[in-house]
């Protein structure tokens, strides 16, 4: 479920056509915006620009690797299916946060300050970093809570209803 929500909504095209959609919203589409857009990756880095390709490319790749090596052994940690959930929620947000400050030290690191001067103003890196903070929690507590629903259905077990009792036959 998760690679084939990052590649349907990450996928360029359907991002173009949301941030058009989205560009005239107020706070409440704000969190749909960043819902739709994190996963988001890039084809072509004339388009995109070297720092914002590479950026969300990497970013991308990253919370896809350490979401799936969590969650797939979340299951084994946790038995209960409020634990699932919780275990579930956490893991990817975790995932986010990290991918997207791991892939904002990378570009800073890599990239020179012109090619990310658009998104990472010289001397402001803490407005930069605590702008990929929060979108990426946000991310991860919104996307995780709806894939931490969707583990906890599967996981939940049929309810126990109560079996007739049945008299032992008759030796008779």
């Amino acid at each position: 479920m998760l690679a084939g929500f990052v590649l349907l909504v990450g996928n360029p095209w359907v991002n173009t056509e949301l941030a058009v959609a989205l560009s005239s919203s107020g706070s409440a589409a704000r969190v749909v915006d960043v819902v739709l857009s994190y996963p988001s990756w890039h084809v072509d880095v004339d388009r995109a620009g070297p720092f914002l390709f590479w950026f969300a490319n990497l970013r991308t790749v990253l919370f896809v690797l350490l979401a799936v090596a969590g969650l797939s052994r979340v299951s084994r940690w946790v038995s209960e299916t409020a634990g699932l959930f919780v275990a579930t929620v956490g893991l990817t947000a975790l995932s986010a946060v990290v991918a997207g400050l791991a892939s904002g030290v990378v570009m800073v690191a890599l990239l020179d300050p012109g090619a990310s001067l658009p998104y990472l103003i010289p001397g402001q890196f803490e407005d930069f970093f605590l702008s990929r903070l929060s979108s990426s929690a946000m991310f991860g507590v919104l996307f995780g809570s709806v894939l931490g629903a969707v583990v906890a259905l599967q996981r939940r077990g049929p309810v126990n209803r109560e079996r007739r009792a049945e008299a032992p036959k008759s030796l008779w």
